[in-house]
């Protein structure tokens, strides 16, 4: 199956889109606007075999593709991703969009709450919790610039490792849940998963969107981010809480944020986001 397998949205039931858009980082290290077209790149050199001139394509390691109707709209610029979030989510479609820079779940979030009315329960998957209030409308105030948008306690942090002081300050007066690696180190991937499920999930709200800041990975494994930062999970746990919680949960949208080709070994980085692609599509639960 080819990653965009339909040719209009009527028939999509995932959409992907890009945002090649950097402009509200503060990162010394740039790139993250080449992200969109190398992961794209990335999900035909390294998710297909090649074999008597033909394309054979990779199947996800658990899960299927066979209900899966996806169309890559391609990339969109910044200032329209409100308006087609919004279109989309209105006609019923899980938004796929991969950066660019983290800002870009702050636009993903209000889009999302203006036209479904309810707070998001929010998982965030990042080195960094993004919760600075001296400072705000760029990458690293995502969370205080969308706390109209989510459920706070509803919501977890997973791989938080480089928190700034007011950081610190703004998770102990929300209350905000924190997973960091060493939690998962001590406790183990099948207990912290359990956690993350009974935090995000209720009967009567399950509004769910999914961040990914591709460096809640350590460098070892990620080179190719804004902001490396050491001592973070590995790409298998990363996986295994991905597609565990979309296989228990229907979610309403979802990001691929921060891979930053410029800085990649060997497109380490960028093969991994592609594999990532791939299992959240072969997880992901759309409508019969």
């Amino acid at each position: 199956m080819h990653y965009s397998n339909v040719t209009n949205i009527n028939e999509s039931n995932i959409v992907l889109l890009g945002v090649p858009d950097e402009s509200k980082s503060k990162a010394s290290r740039k790139g993250t606007r080449n992200g969109p077209n190398q992961l794209r790149k990335a999900l035909f050199h390294s998710e297909y075999f090649k074999r008597s001139g033909k394309l054979i394509p990779i199947c996800p390691i658990k899960g299927s593709l066979s209900t899966k109707k996806v169309l890559d709209i391609g990339n969109v610029q910044r200032k329209n991703l409100y308006s087609q979030i919004c279109t989309l989510i209105s006609q019923g479609k899980i938004p796929i969009v991969i950066g660019g820079d983290h800002s870009l779940t702050t636009t993903m979030l209000h889009a999302i709450k203006t036209c479904t009315k309810k707070e998001i329960n929010l998982i965030y998957f990042d080195a960094h919790p993004d919760f600075v209030t001296s400072t705000k409308d760029y990458y690293g105030s995502v969370i205080s610039d969308s706390i109209g948008c989510i459920d706070i306690k509803k919501s977890v942090f997973v791989g938080i490792r480089a928190c700034e002081p007011e950081e610190l300050f703004n998770i102990r007066k929300y209350g905000a849940n924190i997973i960091d690696p060493i939690d998962i180190q001590e406790y183990g991937s099948k207990k912290i998963l359990k956690k993350i499920i009974q935090i995000c999930t209720n009967k009567s709200n399950n509004n769910i969107y999914m961040s990914i800041d591709l460096d809640c990975l350590d460098p070892a494994f990620a080179p190719g981010v804004s902001v490396p930062t050491p001592c973070g999970i590995n790409p298998l746990e990363l996986i295994f809480f991905i597609k565990k919680i979309l296989t228990k949960n229907k979610i309403i949208g979802c990001d691929i944020v921060e891979l930053s080709p410029s800085f990649d070994i060997n497109n380490i980085t960028a093969n991994f986001a592609a594999r990532l692609f791939k299992e959240i599509l072969g997880s992901i639960k759309v409508e019969s």
